[in-house]
């Protein structure tokens, strides 16, 4: 191996680094939610993103949720099919999430979710 090609190596395990961190703070994993929302792991994925910022954009919540492709993201409509699932769930609790339109998800009544810190 030259050392061009270490040095790319090199960048590439940095950079590797990088993104796992970043991605730990799209969607901070100390965040669980209570059986009793029934959520599936890409819902609690949704829906960390969500309680992760004030208005959460439907590429942030496709990158929380298929960070692990390096191309070939689904359709951005997907996040709707998602948040239409999580809405269901969440709205006996009194949870409700809020269309932003031309910015995404706004989490309403967030002080009702339950959540345990790891």
């Amino acid at each position: 191996m030259n050392t061009a090609e270490r040095q790319l190596r090199e960048e590439n395990e940095m950079l590797r680094e990088r993104v796992r961190q970043l991605e730990s703070e799209l969607v901070p994993a100390h965040f669980s939610f209570p059986v009793k929302y029934r959520l599936t792991g890409s819902e609690a994925v949704v829906l960390r993103r969500l309680m992760a910022t004030e208005v959460a954009s439907p590429r942030s919540i496709i990158l929380a949720l298929y960070s692990d492709r390096s191309e070939d993201y689904p359709e951005p409509s997907i996040v709707n099919v998602w948040i239409c699932k999580i809405r269901k769930k969440l709205r006996p609790f009194g949870i409700s999430i809020q269309n932003i339109w031309g910015e995404g998800y706004r989490l309403e009544n967030r002080h009702l979710i339950t959540v345990a810190v790891a």
